[in-house]
């Protein structure tokens, strides 16, 4: 098995996305190797919101006003990873591709990550088809290893 020397952990602050997280850092650290975060910010498509007399101007704003609040969560959370974990190397990437499983895809593809480690909030039924699953369209098109990390409150549910 060859090392794994580069993993992408998308993360979007929730319970499960950081429990995945706690995962991939155990990994990066047990491996040597580079943490890459990313989160999906999509950009708000106008023509969506025309309905809503929401112009493209509010929508550019709310887009640049909510990328710098990622932005400092994101450095935060690095700067949090690497004074708890000194010897881990941290990256993050933002991205603003509507469909997130697309964009964690194509990242993993251009950084050439080795594996991907995402949490799963295990939408079943109506919500899993109305929703879709980021973690399955993930598994089924990167061309990379996955771990799926379900969450220890889901776990106990069944």
């Amino acid at each position: 098995m060859n090392r794994i020397k580069k993993i992408l952990c998308p993360v979007d602050f929730s319970e499960i996305s950081d429990e995945a997280l706690e995962m991939a850092v155990q990994l990066a650290e047990k491996n040597a190797s580079l943490l890459n975060l990313i989160y999906v910010l999509p950009r708000p498509n106008f023509y969506d919101w025309t309905l809503t007399g929401m112009s493209n101007v509010v929508l550019d704003d709310y887009f640049v006003q909510t990328k710098k609040e990622i932005e400092a969560k994101m450095k935060g959370l690095v700067q949090l990873l690497q004074k708890s974990h000194p010897f881990l190397e941290v990256k993050y990437i933002i991205s603003d591709k509507m469909d997130a499983a697309t964009a964690i895809v194509d990242i993993a593809k251009e950084i050439k990550s080795d594996l991907i480690i995402l949490g799963s909030h295990g939408r079943r039924g109506m919500n899993r088809v109305l929703m879709g699953s980021v973690a399955e369209s993930v598994m089924r098109h990167a061309g990379c290893a996955v771990m799926i990390y379900k969450s220890k409150a889901m776990a106990k549910k069944k």
